[in-house]
């Protein structure tokens, strides 16, 4: 049973070693939704401001004004494609998260399989001796002189 118990605390182990990849896998999972939240805020942000600047253009714009909405929409691209790249960073840390997670949870299943096993193999040997106490039992028995 010395190796039973060893195997239960190593369950014990895995157990808590899943659980635990299983927040970094949801934490990771709420981060790359975060993102991407906003960079679809990013991309409508920036349809709106090209919307309201082109409603703008058509009554005439002077030369600056005109350099500070092509400067303010380079500076806008330019976060949307920062995000795009955090998005990524992001999305490839959420597949290593959930590939981790699965491993540990085979793990765990292994080992309760295993511990499953050696139950069985105790209890079926300890059935085989029962058996063999009985049968010698019976034996005895018949050798015995009847009164």
């Amino acid at each position: 049973m010395a190796g039973l118990d060893t195997l239960t605390l190593l369950l014990e182990q895995a157990e808590r070693a899943r659980d635990e990849a299983l927040a970094a896998a949801s934490e990771a999972q709420t981060r790359l939704a975060r993102a991407q939240a906003q960079a679809d805020d990013l991309q409508n942000y920036q349809g709106e401001y090209h919307q309201r600047w082109q409603g703008q253009a058509r009554s005439g714009l002077g030369i600056e004004t005109l350099q500070c909405y092509q400067n303010y929409g380079g500076r806008l691209r330019e976060a949307i494609g920062q995000q795009g790249q955090l998005i990524q960073v992001l999305e490839a840390r959420w597949q290593a998260q959930r590939t981790e997670l699965q491993e540990r949870e085979l793990r765990v299943a292994a080992l309760r399989k295993l511990i499953e096993r050696r139950q069985a193999e105790a209890l079926q040997k300890a059935h085989r001796q029962e058996q063999k106490l009985n049968d010698e039992w019976a034996a005895r028995s018949a050798r015995l002189p009847k009164a």
